[in-house]
């Protein structure tokens, strides 16, 4: 009962975070309720864990209880920290990252932290255990009988009221229940039904927008057909991670801006996604993101890659991070063969520095008379990292980044002058790539991509955000895009003001590099770059399970299932907004062109 009582106070915390705060008497009924019965309840089920301890000496008995209650509260604790900075809870994707370091890397500092904090934890419910073992009052019985009537009158509200809500798409609840882990309180929809007790409109508009995962899939739509170039041109992708829009510029990367004025920078550029899965799978199947379990079931290679095969293009894919989380070996490159899956850090200068000498090397080994495609993945903005001994370009920075620390009162000028540091850091890394392309003269037959995977929030919106795949604001979606190469005139290229997304370049690179003459929307949802420009009102980008359909003004983020949010470019809801049902409609057809 005591650690029910210390995980309600911890689960507050979820609640700094809610876009809005329930006013009416529904939602905020079922805010308490619903607290207070689910994380009694999850209480409860570590004490039925412990029940076997019950039969072992006194000390290994208090140690063997205060170790687990100790852990649970402790997995709550961290779930807070995630949900505060990523609004979402601790799950197996994010733990294969985060134990892959590609996440988050921890200082020293932070691990001390930690561990301190464990050990607090763990004495503080040893001592409580072995008090309340001696010290228990007689009268514990009946107000462990008068608790546990509440809870059961909790659960009976707040699943209640769950089951009205679901049924008539009442978004004050059913948008909460996602604020706490693990909660999956009741709906009945067809008991509602059958007595009428249903909102049917309101359910098909929400079930219209839900992700449904298909394995079945028909892509592409018809064969790729085309005739091979006469003169191939080589095709190269810089792309940085987390690389937000407004650190592309000649102070923060002059390297990759001088170089980009020699071809077309478009400034209204979106990734298909807040995260890297997302982000980097809709730069090389031009669809959208949702699309990701349907290609890794199958592993299904994009037609993109598979068009550079069948031209016999030397493939030099070079990345910092591991091309095994997310899986791309088992989707984006999955018929590559003898794929270099990431840098090992043995290089000093880190990982960056070493894919960078990696591809010098392979660059120079290749064969001359065939045609290149080069995919360099740089890392360091991801992390905020850099040399120690590279030049603090921007001051005053944090000297490292400790994630406990982080708050929506820290002062993000210090981590922004940290982060664009890094970027500053790989644009000097780059630099050997730009120059090795000017030395041996084929930067004239090189069409050269920067862009980054997805954007990076520093607390832009004060929100709490400190990261990416949190939201859909610019921070996190928009990025740099720039073009160079054979056929670039900036003059017949679309407006660089226009909405451009990742998606636009699996088309515009088949269709006017790769001799490909099959409909570009057989294959991909976007437009030709190089064609007759298209006046976009929104693009659509996606996360590990929900997306966003984001125009200049707004954003609908629409959930798994199918719940909806209207926030402006803040991230603020918009209580008084309608969805565009048109903008609705065009995404949900991109998101089902391709299944069976």
């Amino acid at each position: 009962m005591v650690n029910a009582v210390i995980s309600m106070l911890i689960a507050c915390r979820y609640f700094l975070y809610l876009s809005e705060f329930p006013t009416d008497l529904l939602g905020f009924s079922f805010l308490f309720t619903g607290t207070f019965s689910h994380m009694t309840v999850l209480a409860s089920l570590i004490g039925l864990i412990l029940i076997p301890s019950l039969f072992l000496p006194n000390t290994l008995r208090h140690i063997t209880q205060a170790s687990i209650a100790s852990l649970a509260l402790i997995a709550l604790i961290i779930d807070t920290f995630v949900y505060a900075q990523y609004r979402f809870h601790i799950n197996t994707v994010m733990l294969e990252l985060v134990m892959s370091g590609q996440v988050v890397s921890f200082s020293i500092s932070t691990w001390l932290m930690v561990i301190a904090a464990i050990a607090c934890i763990f004495a503080a419910q040893f001592y409580l255990i072995r008090f309340l073992e001696k010290k228990l009052p007689t009268f514990s019985w009946s107000i462990g009988k008068k608790f546990t009537g509440l809870v059961f009158v909790a659960l009976l509200l707040s699943n209640g009221i769950h089951v009205w809500a679901a049924a008539h798409v009442y978004q004050p609840v059913t948008m909460t229940q996602r604020y706490l882990p693990m909660f999956y309180p009741m709906t009945s929809n067809k008991t509602m039904k059958k007595y009428g007790w249903i909102d049917e409109e309101a359910l098909e508009k929400q079930k219209a927008m839900s992700l449904e995962r298909k394995s079945d899939l028909n892509y592409p739509l018809t064969p790729i057909v085309g005739e091979a170039p006469k003169q191939p041109t080589n095709i190269m992708f810089i792309v940085i991670d987390s690389w937000r829009a407004d650190t592309f510029n000649a102070d923060n990367s002059p390297n990759l801006w001088n170089y980009a004025q020699n071809g077309k920078i478009f400034n209204q550029h979106y990734s298909t996604g807040n995260a890297t899965r997302t982000g980097i799978f809709g730069m090389f199947y031009g669809i959208p993101g949702t699309y990701w379990h349907g290609m890794i079931v199958n592993r299904q290679s994009p037609v993109f890659i598979d068009r550079l095969q069948a031209l016999n293009y030397q493939l030099g894919l070079f990345a910092a991070a591991k091309l095994t989380n997310p899986e791309f070996h088992e989707t984006a490159f999955s018929k590559v063969p003898n794929l270099r899956i990431g840098s090992s850090g043995k290089v000093a200068g880190g990982l960056d520095e070493e894919l960078t000498q990696d591809w010098l090397k392979w660059y120079e080994k290749r064969d001359r008379n065939k045609p290149t495609f080069s995919f360099l993945f740089y890392d360091s903005p991801h992390g905020y990292s850099f040399p120690k001994d590279y030049p603090h370009q921007y001051k005053p920075m944090l000297d490292e980044v400790n994630y406990l620390k982080l708050s929506n009162d820290s002062d993000r000028s210090l981590m922004m002058n940290r982060y664009k540091t890094s970027v500053h850091y790989v644009d000097s890394i780059v630099k050997q790539v730009l120059d090795k392309l000017k030395e041996t003269g084929d930067a004239e037959n090189t069409l050269v991509i920067i862009t980054g995977d997805h954007g990076q929030e520093v607390n832009d919106n004060l929100q709490n955000f400190w990261g990416h795949n949190g939201n859909f604001t610019d921070p996190q979606v928009k990025v740099p895009f720039a073009i160079i190469g054979p056929k670039i005139q900036t003059d017949a290229l679309w407006n660089n003001h226009v909405l451009t997304s990742h998606q636009d370049i699996v088309p515009t690179l088949m269709k006017n590099y790769l001799g490909v003459t099959t409909k570009f929307h057989d294959y991909s949802v976007g437009e030709d770059l190089l064609g007759a420009q298209i006046q976009r009102d929104w693009i659509l980008a996606s996360s590990y399970s929900k997306y966003g359909i984001v125009t200049p003004k707004n954003i609908l983020e629409v959930g798994a299932v199918g719940q909806f949010e209207i926030l402006d470019k803040k991230n603020q809801p918009m209580s008084d907004q309608e969805p565009n049902y048109a903008h609705v409609q065009a995404a949900l057809e991109q998101i089902s062109r391709f299944n069976k």
